[in-house]
């Protein structure tokens, strides 16, 4: 049963702001206790649902309210504490979120009567290593990227699975990316779509400068090791494409499956093939 409800809404869309306000509303009104992060609550004048994110991370279900990338933000406070999360669809493409904001009624009694199912999504943790010392790890529900800076030059890459030597790129960078990230960079950088229910890795270069590199998918129990080496050292590494962290040539990053996993709501299991067809015009001519 759902008591606490917390949620994490993107505080540059108004709409959002205005949803969260109704939705706070009457999820009070129906007997249950709501959190807010300081932000919003401040932003809506609620300061009675202000919370710090200790508390915030009590709830039994959390709401984010946003595109995909409120979701990923979601994740990262959720996965350690397996906390559901049910994503509301209000940016672009919405691949990961499950309901508009007018299903909400429907969707919380839906979750009360145990009418749903829960996706645990697979998601990656990045080490960095420098001179054999561990200096950073972050986890990620979509991807991690090493990639250039915005003024650097190509960067080279020596791409290792598990202990064994794979290749040596040269490119803008590369990412690894899991099966709900499939539709995310990996995508544009043109990698494979992948069913997020499966439980694999996903390499894919960007930018490569050889007809050779190809994006390779591989079982969720390996572990990708990138070594960067570049002439002006201007390269970093991004998680679900939050907060950089420089790097420095000769760095290894370390990518594998990590022990968390996200928590997802899903009411219809198969709804990932009609988001392919509506959202990314599957199968269609798009030249006419």
């Amino acid at each position: 049963m759902i008591e606490r409800v917390g949620l994490i809404v993107h505080t540059d869309k108004p709409d959002a702001l205005r949803f969260t306000r109704e939705a706070v509303e009457w999820l009070q009104e129906n007997g249950l206790q709501v959190y807010l992060e300081p932000e919003i609550a401040n932003a809506l004048e609620m300061p009675r649902y202000l919370c710090d994110e200790a508390t915030l991370c009590e709830s039994d279900l959390l709401i984010a309210v946003g595109g995909d990338g409120t979701i990923l933000r979601a994740s990262h406070l959720a996965a350690p504490r397996a906390i559901p999360i049910l994503g509301v669809h209000l940016g672009r493409f919405g691949f990961i979120a499950q309901i508009k904001p007018n299903e909400l009624h429907t969707a919380i009694a839906r979750v009360q009567a145990g009418d749903y199912t829960v996706e645990r999504r697979l998601m990656v943790r990045a080490e960095v290593f420098r001179e054999g010392e561990q200096i950073c790890s972050v986890i990620a529900l979509n991807d991690v990227v090493v990639t250039k800076g915005a003024v650097a030059r190509m960067i080279t890459l020596q791409t290792f699975v598990n202990d064994t030597f794979l290749a040596t790129y040269a490119a803008d960078g590369v990412v690894v990316a899991t099966p709900t990230g499939s539709t995310a960079y990996s995508l544009s950088a043109g990698g494979a779509i992948v069913d997020p229910a499966c439980d694999v890795l996903l390499l894919t270069p960007i930018c490569a400068h050889t007809l050779s590199a190809r994006p390779l998918v591989l079982p969720a129990d390996k572990r990708v090791k990138v070594v960067v080496t570049a002439d002006d050292g201007d390269f970093h590494l991004q998680a679900d494409g939050g907060e950089t962290v420089r790097l420095r040539s000769g760095d290894a990053v370390h990518v594998s499956q990590a022990e968390e996993r996200t928590h997802l709501i899903v009411f219809d299991p198969d709804e990932f093939y009609t988001k392919l067809r509506d959202r990314l015009l599957w199968g269609e001519r798009v030249n006419v």
